[in-house]
């Protein structure tokens, strides 16, 4: 479609000479009426071919139509991010067609922006993974106003959460009681990295926390003291707990469910990581010396 009907350039020329609209009032009047997104510096350009009788007008895109359906598409962007708390990498992962940027400028004009905290700093960080599931596991806790703490666990590799729990009282006992249930499930991990709590034995080699690591053959890695970034990904999903816990009702097996089988993760390109934990050409890449029994019959 051009701009070239005669009743919409005489609209403009008496809305310019007679009633003497601004160019913004005549550029809100295009974007509202007649879908038109006009700069300011064209519609002076505009204004000045509006002088001649003989102007037909310049020739412009057509709208698109997706605008028909771009409605729909923000309602579903911010009626989404209400519910879950995802990203905006997760709901383009959902909506294909909206992009990531697309997917934060409606975020944050609804005023749905969490901020970013790393926004313009620049990043030091040394990033690194194991290649296969249950190589290792990293355990973490945090406390909560009332003095309780959650307790939560993932996959090194997949990012896959195999257990996360509310403990009133963070010790030694309660924090292995706990693995021994998720362990029941999942089976046990080669390695186990945790910070220097006296929950995980401080820097002692022989506390009764790396006894029970022992009896699982279970290799304990404790992480550098003053270093949270050592254990940055379980540290990251403190985040993502605090965060999504809220839109299920605060129930840890919801929020364990729908973050390991229904919520895209970045660090996996998109896939779920249920998807890649229990893949089996995931755990036949590794190494043959590596191996171990993952289900128990």
């Amino acid at each position: 479609m051009k701009l070239r009907n005669q009743l919409l350039i005489d609209d403009l020329r008496r809305r310019y000479f007679l009633q003497g609209w601004t160019h913004g009032e005549v550029r809100s009047y295009l974007a509202s009426d007649h879908r038109l997104q006009v700069s300011i510096r064209t519609l002076k350009r505009w204004k000045h071919g509006l002088r001649s009788q003989e102007w037909l007008g310049p020739s412009v895109p057509a709208p698109r139509p997706q605008l028909a359906v771009a409605v729909a598409k923000v309602f579903q962007v911010v009626r989404l991010r209400q519910l879950t708390g995802w990203s905006s990498y997760g709901i383009s992962i959902l909506y294909p067609d909206i992009s990531i940027s697309t997917c934060k400028r409606i975020i944050k004009k609804h005023g749905l922006s969490r901020g970013s905290k790393i926004e313009n700093k620049r990043i030091h960080w040394v990033k690194w993974e194991r290649d296969h599931p249950d190589s290792l596991w990293q355990l973490d806790s945090w406390q909560l106003p009332d003095g309780s703490w959650i307790v939560d666990v993932i996959d090194d590799a997949t990012r896959f959460c195999p257990g996360i729990t509310r403990l009133e009282h963070l010790t030694t006992q309660a924090l292995t009681n706990f693995l021994d249930q998720v362990i029941s499930v999942h089976g046990a991990p080669r390695e186990l990295l945790t910070d220097n709590g006296s929950e995980h034995g401080g820097t002692c080699r022989q506390s009764m926390f790396d006894e029970w690591c022992q009896r699982h053959h279970i290799a304990h890695i404790r992480s550098r003291i003053h270093k949270p970034t050592t254990a940055g990904k379980v540290e990251r999903f403190h985040q993502t707990v605090q965060r999504e816990l809220p839109y299920c009702n605060g129930d840890f097996e919801l929020f364990r469910y729908r973050y390991n089988h229904i919520r895209p993760h970045m660090s996996l390109a998109g896939r779920r990581p249920a998807d890649k934990y229990f893949d089996i050409n995931e755990r036949l890449k590794e190494p043959r010396t590596h191996q171990r029994e993952y289900w128990r019959g």
